[in-house]
């Protein structure tokens, strides 16, 4: 876990330029007859062995670092400002990753602009002509220059090269709860990433003043745990859920079955809600192997009183199947789509 006096890089606005640090007799030698001649500007000498650049000056210095000096020996890191050289050693990267940092600038615009629109996707429980809608999933997309939507997995990617994670995860939470009116009584599934937030007093302390402010009932909020790469820190994780249900709101475990979303952490975390990953709901009507994983899913879920959602469904074979089960709550293209306005009304199932 982050140390608390390490949360502030996360918060900072973009990078307005890099630091490069130059290793090898040669490469110093190099550097310093680039520097007499002034190829580039604006670069400022730090030290020794580093420079700091302008960011518009990248792509001109990747291609003469390239041809003349040994590329391998250089890194590179953001720099807010000139005076703020990083002191942790993951903040450096090779230079081969600088031109894809440089390219992934747009999401520091998205993210300072707050260029995010929030779209619903359904949630129903029931079966057969006794579907309701119960709740939504809060998804976040960014806009375009040109008012357009961008996938989320563009714009989260860019946020992870840019170092942006915590900032982008932030902005779409916030527009999320700020949004959370908007469908009434119903639940709200927002998604958080965990290792984005460095420390759940400081970091979420906006989310809460959000949500205060919006006059959402913090019950009718349920924070979504979302991460793509295994968890290990739980401790940290189980910190930042503590601190949700302190204040009132609920959460949720996603994608369980797949990577750090385990029956064993289900019965560690006690969520209020869990999601069966849509691995082993399409096509668990057929298959014996999901169906087994889907049952201990349910058995783990009543121990610890938590409700279950098989997210999704998109045959009515499946539906079928996991409602007999016992699972309670379903989402998927059968249902609705994310949609740029909630439905309000009982859904008529797409065929």
């Amino acid at each position: 876990m982050n140390a608390p006096n390490e949360q502030c890089q996360a918060c900072q606005t973009a990078a307005d330029g890099y630091f490069l640090r130059f290793a090898g007799e040669a490469n110093l030698q190099a550097l310093n007859e680039w520097l007499t001649g002034d190829k580039f500007s604006p670069v400022h000498r730090i030290e020794t062995d580093i420079v700091w650049a302008a960011t518009h000056a990248v792509p001109d210095m990747l291609d003469y670092f390239t041809a003349h000096m040994d590329a391998a020996q250089i890194t590179a890191a953001p720099a807010p400002d000139k005076t703020s050289l990083p002191t942790a050693a993951e903040a450096w990267f090779p230079l081969a990753d600088l031109r894809a940092h440089q390219a992934a600038h747009w999401i520091d615009d998205v993210i300072a602009e707050e260029r995010v629109r929030t779209v619903y996707q359904p949630i129903v429980s029931g079966y057969g002509e006794q579907v309701q809608i119960e709740a939504y999933e809060f998804l976040s997309r960014a806009l375009d220059e040109d008012g357009t939507l961008i996938p989320p997995y563009k714009m989260f990617d860019a946020a992870r090269t840019r170092g942006r994670l915590f900032a982008l995860d932030r902005v779409c939470r916030l527009q999320a709860v700020r949004n959370a009116s908007r469908v009434g009584d119903r639940l709200v599934f927002v998604n958080f990433i965990p290792t984005a937030i460095y420390t759940p007093e400081h970091c979420l302390q906006s989310t809460l003043a959000k949500a205060w402010a919006s006059g959402a009932d913090p019950h009718q909020i349920v924070f979504e745990v979302v991460e793509t790469e295994e968890i290990k820190d739980l401790d940290h994780l189980e910190n930042i859920l503590l601190f949700y249900r302190k204040h009132g709101f609920r959460y949720a475990l996603d994608d369980v079955g797949s990577g750090y979303s385990t029956v064993e952490n289900v019965i560690r975390l006690k969520p209020d809600f869990v999601k069966l990953d849509m691995h082993y709901v399409q096509g668990v009507a057929d298959d014996p192997d999901k169906q087994q994983v889907a049952i201990a899913l349910l058995e783990a879920a009543r121990t610890v009183g938590s409700r279950t959602l098989a997210e999704g469904v998109e045959t009515e074979r499946d539906w079928a199947w996991l409602s007999k089960a016992g699972y309670e709550l379903f989402q998927g293209y059968l249902f609705g789509k994310p949609e740029l306005e909630p439905a309000q009304n009982v859904l008529t199932l797409s065929k």
